[in-house]
């Protein structure tokens, strides 16, 4: 007779799934996540592995059965990790969805779900992920106070690759938001600090413009051109390409090279087939103080 399958397999399974979910391998993730579901042979193991799959289906803009099974799952209150997890879920879901006060909503379940089981690293990620929230919503102020709460609990952590990957995320997310509500220079300093730790590429093309947009406030026109350039070669997603076309329009414009300017704005207009006049425009006007590279 043949050995039946452990949860070891499955739990083994589920975690290689995690890794690639981690790297934005989400197509292999969910492959895994479904043999992980195929060996799991109860019920609060399924449930784990449920919301790890509608996590990365939620990347993906996708929905499924998996999807629709979280609002349950949060419901049924089984296991507290299962709680956080399925808010934290449901958060990221609707804040891709443009949907802020229900991703609120979700991430302050989250939150609340952590604080009960005294989880530190929960907390962190779901303070981390408000700040995101209110960043995409333009309340730069209150983005940076949950992400200074969340980088106080940085020490508190007792597992080394979570402390690096958690300060990595808050340290490019809180030093953004410093550069919006002008504190450039600390904003700068706390990106470089962990620029060379990103993995993800679209999480460095983020990162290469955003240290764009804080060197062109420090009117250092070269340096923020060639940031750009790296952000415009990494980008894999028409947020990043716009942006990344946006500030190099506006880094070769201040640096005198008008005939790149020009290009670069005329990708940008390309976004934006009804607005005719977008080209002149952008000559005539700066309009970084106007928006928000997240968006």
């Amino acid at each position: 007779m043949a050995e039946q399958p452990t949860m070891t397999t499955a739990e083994s399974l589920r975690q290689a799934a995690l890794g690639k979910a981690r790297v934005e391998e989400f197509d292999q993730a969910l492959g895994l996540f479904d043999e992980a579901l195929a060996l799991a042979d109860d019920d609060e193991a399924r449930e784990l592995i449920t919301i790890n799959k509608a996590d990365a289906l939620i990347a993906l803009q996708r929905s499924g059965p998996e999807v629709q099974a979280l609002p349950m799952i949060l419901m049924r209150r089984r296991h507290p990790r299962h709680t956080f997890l399925a808010a934290y879920a449901l958060m990221f879901k609707h804040r891709l969805a443009n949907e802020q006060k229900r991703s609120i909503f979700y991430g302050q379940i989250a939150l609340d779900a952590a604080n009960e089981a005294d989880q530190s690293f929960w907390k962190l990620a779901a303070l981390n992920d408000l700040g995101i929230v209110h960043e995409i919503d333009s309340q730069f102020e209150k983005a940076i106070d949950y992400f200074e709460q969340a980088l106080v609990l940085l020490d508190s952590l007792d597992n080394a690759s979570q402390e690096n990957f958690s300060r990595v995320a808050i340290f490019q997310n809180l030093g953004y938001n410093k550069l919006l509500v002008g504190q450039t220079r600390e904003g700068i300093r706390m990106i470089e600090s962990v620029i060379d730790s990103i993995q993800v590429p679209s999480s460095l093309s983020d990162s290469y413009i955003d240290l764009c947009y804080g060197y062109l406030d420090l009117d250092e026109y070269e340096k923020a051109r060639g940031l750009a350039e790296k952000g415009l070669a990494l980008a894999g997603e028409p947020r990043q390409v716009r942006n990344a076309h946006y500030l190099l329009g506006e880094a070769c414009y201040k640096a005198g090279d008008i005939e790149s300017a020009e290009h670069h704005f005329a990708e940008l207009a390309n976004f934006y087939p009804q607005f005719r006049s977008l080209k002149s425009l952008l000559f005539g006007i700066d309009l970084r103080s106007m928006i928000n590279l997240k968006l």
